[in-house]
């Protein structure tokens, strides 16, 4: 198993888990005071009036589907969408071997950006090469296009349903000046760093066309730590170098900040 002990809670995720819990038991709760309610309302019915009773029971049911609806989550969907990618990635990244160092939402000084932070999903310090990944959570069949601004994506909403067609920006870009911005900030600590970097679609409905026109390997969680281990294949990093990258990167994990109540 990977060495997660680096990873940094997902903020959002937590927050969006404990108020999916909050809004399960409220609608227990208010489930079982509404059909005690609907149960005492309409047998009283019954005394009354077969008809009247019978008409109770009815609205009691319509009740009861109202008060059956669970709550949502505060947290924004395209939010949410970002960060159950990074879950998902996260857990297949845990089954590297116990020689890859696991960090993510890493924030690398970068002057160039207005916030002078530039944040890398995740980075893994394996025995030979420091490996960026960006994850990404289109679903769909993404055909990979190095020379365009976008990217198609064919999506199809169930069995026998028509193409849709999409598109999402051109991931290489950002993953270049992922890696220039680590590569830069290592040479100001004195350190050099060649990080070696991938794209990874995290849906599990996610497959790529023609990856191998890119330059930069553009992976499915299923194909993920397969490329992983290939980024590892060079001379290994003597133990002075290791520790540097590791105590360098430890500098750009995020701040642990309590979810929002």
């Amino acid at each position: 198993m990977a060495d997660l002990s680096h990873v940094t809670e997902y903020a959002a995720l937590t927050r969006h888990r404990r108020e999916m819990e909050q809004a399960r038991q409220q609608r227990r709760r208010r489930l079982a005071l509404t059909l005690s309610l609907v149960v005492a309302i309409s047998a009283g019915g019954y005394l009354v009036s077969p008809p009247l009773g019978l008409m109770l029971t009815g609205i009691g049911a319509m009740v009861l589907f109202f008060a059956a609806v669970t709550g949502g989550s505060s947290v924004p969907h395209h939010v949410m969408a970002g960060v159950e990618g990074e879950a998902r990635v996260l857990e297949r990244l845990g089954e590297l071997p116990d020689n890859h160092v696991v960090f993510n939402q890493v924030q690398v000084p970068d002057p160039q950006l207005p916030n002078g932070r530039r944040e890398l999903d995740f980075v893994v310090v394996g025995p030979a090469a420091v490996t960026i990944i960006e994850v990404k959570n289109t679903p769909g069949l993404i055909q990979v296009e190095p020379d365009r601004r976008q990217w198609r994506v064919v999506t199809r909403a169930g069995c026998g349903s028509r193409p849709g067609w999409n598109a999402i920006d051109n991931p290489l870009p950002q993953v270049r000046s992922q890696v220039d911005t680590l590569e830069r900030w290592a040479l100001r600590h004195g350190q050099v760093l060649r990080p070696k970097a991938m794209v990874c679609f995290a849906r599990s409905d996610a497959s790529i066309a023609e990856p191998e026109l890119a330059d930069i390997p553009v992976v499915t969680t299923r194909e993920l730590l397969e490329h992983v281990a290939a980024t590892q294949s060079g001379p290994a990093f003597s133990d002075h170098d290791r520790q540097a990258a590791l105590s360098l990167l430890k500098q750009t994990t995020a701040p642990q900040v309590p979810a929002a109540a």
